[in-house]
């Protein structure tokens, strides 16, 4: 492979890191009665599951409140409901 190659692979291999580093389903806060976590538009699915984990702690199921909005971007708030 040429130099020209390998630099090239390497930028593509960082900028795909720092691209899904991005783009994690993570757990702003939480307790017993609400969960807050942070995920792209695309990410629903993940935020969902990851929000009822949390309810489960507490034997209770996640229930989407709040979608992101100009204001919230990317933040999910979910109820913990019995």
């Amino acid at each position: 492979m040429t130099s020209k190659k390998r630099k090239t692979m390497r930028v593509l291999l960082i900028g795909l890191v720092v691209t899904l580093t991005g783009c994690a389903v993570q757990v702003l806060s939480s307790n017993p009665r609400s969960v807050t976590v942070e995920a792209g538009q695309m990410k629903i699915i993940e935020a969902q599951k990851l929000a009822d984990a949390e309810c489960a702690r507490h034997k209770r199921y996640a229930r989407l409140v709040i979608r992101p909005t100009d204001y919230t971007p990317n933040h999910w708030v979910f109820d913990c409901v019995e």
